[in-house]
Order: structure tokens, then C-alpha cells, then sequence
């Protein structure tokens, strides 16, 4: 969990970067939400929190930053950034980027006012069908797990993101390190 430093670095660089907006209101029927992946102003918080970063059973590793929002009436999502899928020895095996197709689900853990952060924070998990790129050419489609454990996430849950590569044969399944957060709008 968040400390009380980093819960003050973050609100900090959140209201000088322009992420919270100058007035929060109740709901008023969207479910409009932000997402952010190991970027900036998330970094600042601590040494591993960004990029997020994920790892396979045969030891290989990728590497996310990104953001974006998504919608979960209509669910739909925008958003991009970018990925970097390391070998166990070291070795790059493909960089490029990603970019946002769907939402498939979202499950909120509720507020981040149980941390002391604003009430639009939130936790939670959401599933968000991708496209890698590399040189700008789609290869793979992909489903980006984003969890946030603001709020009340369930017990033994994880901050970061998981990225299940489909017709690849690897998926990126362990949560090594990095920081998300939804925010709604």
C-alpha cells in the first residue's frame, strides 16, 4: 500500500501536472474513467513506479507505459503508449507500441478516500483489448489487466498490469512492479 508520502506526492504532482480537475462533482450517470500505466506524474512516487512491468513463467519480462480513458456504459476505450518485451538473458526482444481497441470489463474497489486521496480516485481492475505495434504495423492483439489497489481491493491483490498476448504463446502473468490509478472524470 501507498504511504503517507508517496499518497502526498502523489495528490502534489496530481494538482500541479493538471490531472484533478478544479472541481469535483458527484456522479451524474457516466462512468467515464482515466487510466494511467507507469507515466508521469505517477514516477515521481517511487523508484519502480514506472514503467509498469510484468513478467512470464519462462522468465521474460514487458515493460508498460501508457494511458488513456475508457467509458463503461458504452464500453469503449482510447489510449496508447508504448511496451518493451525483454528475454530472460537480457536480450530486447520487441519494443513498439500499444494501443487502446475495447474495454472488456471494469470492477471498481471503490474510492481512494480510504487512502486520504480525492474521492475520484479509484481502485479497481479493468480489462482493455489492445493492438502492439511494431514500426507502426499491428502484430499481435493483446488484453491489458490493469489493477489499481486504491479503495477496497480484495486481499492478497497487486498494484500493476498483467498483458495476455493472444496467439503468441507468452503471457506476461506476474506482476513484478509500477503504479496505475483510474480517475473518474
Amino acid at each position: 500500500m501507498r504511504t503517507t508520502k508517496g499518497i502526498l506526492l502523489l495528490l502534489s504532482a496530481l494538482l500541479l501536472t493538471g490531472f484533478l480537475p478544479a472541481t469535483v462533482f458527484a456522479d451524474n450517470g457516466h462512468k467515464t474513467y482515466q487510466y494511467l500505466l507507469g507515466v508521469d506524474p505517477l514516477c515521481s512516487l517511487a523508484p519502480d513506479a514506472c514503467p509498469d512491468v510484468s513478467s512470464a513463467p519462462n522468465g521474460d519480462t514487458v515493460a508498460v507505459a501508457g494511458m488513456g480513458t475508457f467509458d463503461i456504459r458504452s464500453m469503449t476505450a482510447t489510449g496508447s503508449g508504448t511496451f518493451v518485451h525483454t528475454m530472460a538473458d537480457g536480450t530486447i526482444r520487441a519494443s513498439g507500441t500499444w494501443q487502446a481497441t475495447k474495454l472488456i470489463a471494469f470492477h471498481s474497489f471503490g474510492s481512494g478516500s480510504a487512502q486520504g486521496l480525492p474521492s475520484n480516485f479509484e481502485g479497481g481492475l479493468a480489462l482493455i483489448q489492445v493492438t502492439l505495434k511494431v514500426h507502426d504495423t499491428p502484430v499481435f492483439n493483446a488484453v491489458l489487466k490493469v489493477g489499481c489497489e486504491l479503495g477496497n481491493p480484495p486481499g492478497g491483490w497487486h498494484e500493476g498490469i498483467e498483458l495476455t498476448v493472444l496467439g503468441a504463446g507468452i503471457n506476461f502473468n506476474e506482476k513484478v512492479s509500477g503504479f496505475t490509478l483510474f480517475i473518474l472524470q
